[in-house]
């Protein structure tokens, strides 16, 4: 992909566009990484809320969304989104860490591995910061 700058617009893959459309995809893909529920239900009609139906309490749903983001290996923004609304639907930070224990045997611990640091910062624990505090003697 090329970039570059003409007066007044920019031209981008050798098409000119406004500075209008520019800010337009700029704010679509802004809105998008940071999981703006409100844009995404308006934009892509995905509502991500729990389903009005659902026989699942809110606090379960969200529980299970931590597991599946987890499992897909998502982006360190969708794990901080997902514990954050099951934390706001009454979660504790041992359920969604023991949510990590629950679906290793199935993820891969690998997946569990690389997923736990930003699990951690999404609870305010710097798992990399408390490593490096630990004393090395100790696992000798």
């Amino acid at each position: 992909m090329k970039l570059g700058r003409v007066w007044g617009s920019m031209v981008l893959d050798g098409e000119r566009r406004s500075m209008s459309q520019t800010a337009r995809f700029q704010e679509t893909l802004r809105k998008l990484a940071m999981i703006d529920e409100g844009f995404i239900k308006d934009e892509a009609g995905l509502a991500l809320g729990s389903a009005a139906t659902s026989a699942l309490d809110p606090k379960t749903v969200t529980l299970l969304q931590v597991g599946a983001s987890v499992t897909i290996g998502p982006s360190p923004v969708c794990l901080q989104w997902s514990v954050t609304r099951a934390m706001a639907a009454g979660a504790t930070e041992d359920e969604i860490a023991d949510v990590l224990l629950a679906i290793a045997p199935v993820t891969g611990l690998g997946r569990i591995a690389a997923a736990a640091p930003d699990v951690a910062i999404a609870l305010g624990y710097d798992v990399a910061a408390a490593l490096e505090e630990l004393d090395p003697t100790v696992y000798e």
